[in-house]
């Protein structure tokens, strides 16, 4: 379990064993661009490019799952490896440079193998979101004594209130509750956790229930770490009774003190039986503008939303925010960004 002591911070920096944890794919091309051998070490060096952490190889760009937990400046070593599997570079560790007093992951990698597990855990589709399709573990769920009704009755329901129960009760929180004040009911990972103990689950039910557990804390530590950087991160699911749960997650960069307040970012993503899998990205420019992008599978449902932008923009008005932009895509929201699409620019990161 992954407990409030385990969170403690290190006086001292610790450096970041990363073997075998991380690895960089990359293509035949590119390995040839870079002049790679096999076994070569080679170092990298996260940068900040337009707000974003990316890795850098000899001017080269690359989307590294492993950037966000450093910061801009930060070198790590790899080592060049080629297999029937592909080609991939490795990261080794420790990392030539000490990282700075502030960031979480130093105090945390020589923990346990578990919590570097966690930390590095992969992107993957949510666990949580297919045990809480409607008819899922709510059976189960009801079984517990404490069990506080977790899912909203309905989507046509949804309320400020419940979002914010839901983020209250996502889990995220629970161990920092359960060190400053008592605990007036379970959340989600205390949940969990107790029908992992007191129910008799057949062998799959569990197995899913533990990988949901480990997402929690995967998201546990992320909003942890975001928070030392002078961050927001907070990835929670909204459940309903009637319809498939939506998966949100807000972020906030860090306050510059030379730049403007920075934007919040509110990504939703769902999987509807009757709209289809839809995610929109809102971002908060100041206290009232608000820019959308969403992308949706289906035509109609696509062209259904772009008819429905001007009864949005009332309906937003009448909050006092006001639509400043609104694109809606007929397709799968992209997974890299644009600007590394180019060829010879691809990589694909895996563990």
């Amino acid at each position: 379990m992954l407990g409030p002591e385990q969170l403690n911070f290190a006086t001292r920096p610790t450096p970041i064993f990363l073997e075998g944890v991380v690895a960089v794919r990359v293509s035949e091309q590119m390995a040839k661009t870079l002049g790679l051998r096999d076994n070569q070490i080679i170092r990298g060096v996260i940068e900040n490019r337009g707000g974003l952490l990316k890795l850098m190889f000899k001017n080269h760009e690359f989307d590294w799952i492993g950037s966000k937990h450093f910061k801009a400046g930060d070198r790590i070593d790899f080592r060049y490896e080629s297999s029937v599997y592909g080609r991939s570079l490795r990261a080794i560790g420790p990392s030539p440079l000490p990282l700075s007093s502030g960031d979480t992951s130093k105090s945390i990698a020589s923990a346990s193998p578990r919590l570097l597990s966690l930390l590095y855990r992969p992107d993957q589709p949510s666990i949580l979101t297919q045990l809480f399709r409607p008819g899922g573990l709510e059976s189960l769920l009801k079984q517990i004594p404490s069990y506080p009704g977790y899912q909203t009755s309905s989507m046509a329901m949804l309320s400020a209130d419940a979002v914010k129960n839901a983020l209250l009760n996502s889990g995220l929180f629970g161990d920092y509750f359960l060190t400053s004040q008592p605990q007036t009911r379970p959340d989600l990972k205390q949940l969990l956790r107790n029908l992992l103990r007191n129910m008799p689950l057949p062998a799959a039910t569990a197995a899913d229930i533990d990988m949901a557990i480990d997402e929690i804390e995967s998201r546990q530590l992320d909003s942890l770490q975001a928070q030392q950087n002078r961050e927001a991160s907070y990835h929670f699911l909204l459940p309903f009774g009637d319809a498939n749960p939506v998966e949100v997650h807000l972020e906030r960069r860090a306050y510059q003190a030379d730049q403007e307040e920075p934007d919040w970012v509110i990504n939703l993503h769902t999987d509807s039986e009757i709209l289809g899998e839809l995610w929109l990205k809102t971002t908060l420019k100041g206290s009232s503008g608000l820019e959308m992008i969403m992308w949706i599978q289906r035509a109609d449902v696509a062209t259904m939303a772009r008819r429905a932008s001007s009864e949005l923009e009332y309906e937003l008005q009448s909050f006092g925010l006001q639509l400043i932009k609104l694109k809606v895509l007929n397709a799968p929201r992209p997974s890299l960004d644009s600007q590394l699409s180019g060829p010879g620019q691809v990589v694909d990161v895996r563990t």
